[in-house]
């Protein structure tokens, strides 16, 4: 039959756990990919009505930041083999492909256009998110170690 001993239960909920942890990452960039393309999906007279005066290329870079570091979550759990920088080179090609696609789709939206900067401005806010992304994780990792020592202190 199987191993029920309670090493072996408590390892495989550590992988059904972990999996639900990715499952949740990738689901979470989903929909904010989708919020991307619904928010691409606005005319541009409606856009530029909107209470928010700021420049398109701080909204690109901004906008990109976010699914960079929402894209470096979800893909460290997927690729947590690999070494660092493939991570980094897939998360870059795949926000890069994907700020394309939405210039492109721009294309079939009344009053919108496709620009070359809006892309680039996609992919350094990609840059930047898996930057945060690693900090994030670096200062994390930091902090778990400091609650670990003051619990071994404590106890």
């Amino acid at each position: 039959m199987g191993d029920f001993t309670p090493t072996a239960r408590r390892h495989g909920d550590g992988l059904k756990r972990s999996t639900e942890v990715q499952l949740r990452a990738w689901v979470v960039a989903v929909a904010y990919l989708a919020l991307i393309f619904g928010v691409s999906s606005i005319p541009q007279s409606t856009l530029s009505q909107a209470a928010f005066r700021i420049s398109d290329k701080v909204a690109h870079l901004a906008e990109y930041s976010g699914f960079g570091l929402l894209l470096t979550v979800a893909f460290r759990g997927t690729l947590s083999r690999a070494p660092r920088w493939v991570l980094i080179v897939v998360v870059v090609l795949v926000g890069a492909g994907v700020g394309a696609l939405d210039e492109t789709y721009q294309l079939t939206v009344p009053g919108r256009s496709r620009e070359l900067l809006d892309w680039v401005a996609d992919v350094v806010g990609v840059l930047i998110g898996t930057g945060l992304a690693a900090g994030l994780n670096s200062w994390l990792g930091r902090r778990g170690t400091a609650d670990d020592d003051t619990a071994r202190q404590t106890a």
